[in-house]
């Protein structure tokens, strides 16, 4: 079994919940990690849905995430992993979903044109591990719960692979170019890129001191701006319409304040959001978890789901509030109900495995990292769950070959190879056509 991760997030062996005491004796390494990546599942499914008109023009084929830094300034990037990082602060000072849409479309568009494919192969090694690192999470974000919570990634690798996938003035203009052809296609206009770039022109034309990090990963010239503005205006207005109608079905109020809720200290989200609304119920319900005012938080959750007994998001904050009650019975309730209806949702199917493991079950536990797994084979947490459920299965050689997996996830060789070799040991022992031929792959991958 691999040991534990570095820093303040340590991979737990046995179950993964120790009793509220302990889940919040870690919540002075959640306030004190240096920008934490989040990677939570509402936040993730509102980026597919402004990505999923534009994908048949830039990524048709690739399976994009998205997920969420922990910092205030104005910055996006995208990974050879098909990883999208947004900062907090670009989603908070975004004035609408289109804006945000825009970032989005253009990043892609870094990546429909192969931008990253042709970096040097020591920066490919360097940003393989981009799934390494301390577990942190919307759960922990919300509850402190690390270990119970979907991930969080990169710590300190964030500024560097930032820092890394700058790009010149022509790839610029080429990602622009992709992005616009896939809004038109889709009927939308390009509006949402220039409002935003608008912002950040004004903003480094106000800074004394640095522009802001996207125009130094991202140059945006005047004449760049001025192109794309050409673009808008000469836009027929279906298009804008198209927008108006596009943002007038999402909630921006909700996913800003959720946003804030997984980004911002607790108390100034209570001060940012008073009343009865339901973006401020539901910042001051996570704000309330991540205090550990469980009391406080519950009536809010309960007032959210009555207004929508349906919706994913609010019962899988219920689920994680259950968890912190020590109420697994509860949360795998609430989990199965979230999953159920977001069946895409790897991130709530992953608290569900964390959960039933928990309590035992770990044959069905198994199945759930399973199925993450062959989704996103580059997150190591699932891994380890898997590898450890079929070893409290009594299937050695494959609980070995799982933990290989997750090690070279986090870009550890020499432990994917110490697991491999074990793998091979009791395989020796106890032969088995389908592990053997997985042990066959795995060994290929790490001679490659």
């Amino acid at each position: 079994m691999r040991g534990h991760a570095k820093g303040c997030f340590p991979r737990l062996p046995a179950a993964i919940f120790l009793g509220v005491g302990a889940l919040f004796a870690l919540l002075p390494c959640l306030t004190a990690a240096a920008q934490p990546l989040v990677l939570d599942e509402e936040f993730n499914q509102f980026a597919h849905t402004l990505t999923r008109p534009l994908r048949a023009q830039l990524v048709p084929n690739l399976t994009v995430n998205f997920v969420l830094v922990n910092a205030p300034d104005i910055n996006a990037f995208v990974t050879l992993e098909n990883l999208v990082y947004l900062n907090s602060g670009l989603v908070l000072q975004a004035k609408n979903a289109g804006e945000l849409q825009g970032v989005l479309a253009h990043e892609l568009g870094h990546l429909a044109a192969g931008h990253l494919n042709n970096r040097d192969l020591m920066e490919r090694q360097a940003l393989l591990p981009a799934l390494a690192g301390a577990v942190l999470g919307a759960g922990a974000a919300v509850a402190g719960a690390p270990q119970a919570a979907v991930a969080a990634m990169l710590g300190g690798q964030a500024l560097g692979i930032q820092n890394a996938l700058s790009f010149s003035r022509l790839q610029e203009s080429e990602a622009d170019q992709r992005a616009v052809q896939a809004l038109h296609a889709a009927e939308l206009s390009a509006a949402g890129m220039t409002g935003l770039f608008q912002t950040l022109r004004t903003d480094s034309q106000l800074s004394y001191d640095s522009p802001p990090p996207w125009l130094v990963t991202h140059p945006l010239p005047a004449e760049r701006l001025a192109r794309l503005m050409a673009v808008v205006e000469a836009e027929p207005p279906t298009f804008a319409q198209a927008l108006q109608v596009q943002d007038s079905k999402l909630d921006w109020a909700r996913l800003q304040a959720k946003v804030a809720a997984l980004t911002q200290t607790p108390a100034s989200v209570l001060r940012q959001y008073p009343g009865h609304a339901l973006p401020a119920k539901y910042a001051r319900a996570l704000a309330f978890m991540r205090q550990g005012k469980l009391a406080d938080a519950a009536p809010l959750l309960a007032q959210l789901r009555e207004a929508d007994p349906t919706d994913p998001f609010y019962t899988e904050a219920a689920a994680q509030l259950a968890t912190m009650q020590g109420n697994l019975t509860e949360a795998a309730k609430l989990f199965q109900a979230a999953l159920q209806a977001q069946p895409n949702g790897l991130l709530i199917r992953y608290q569900l495995a964390e959960v039933l493991r928990a309590q035992g079950q770990a044959i069905l536990a198994s199945k759930h990292y399973r199925a993450i797994t062959q989704a996103w084979p580059i997150w190591s947490e699932p891994w380890e769950g898997l590898g450890r459920t079929l070893g409290q299965q009594g299937q050695l050689a494959a609980s070995h070959l799982a933990f290989a997996e997750a090690a070279l996830a986090d870009g550890d060789l020499p432990a994917a190879r110490q697991s491999l070799a074990l793998a091979q040991t009791y395989l020796k022992q106890t032969p088995n056509p389908e592990a053997q031929s997985w042990a066959e792959t795995l060994k290929a991958r790490l001679e490659n």
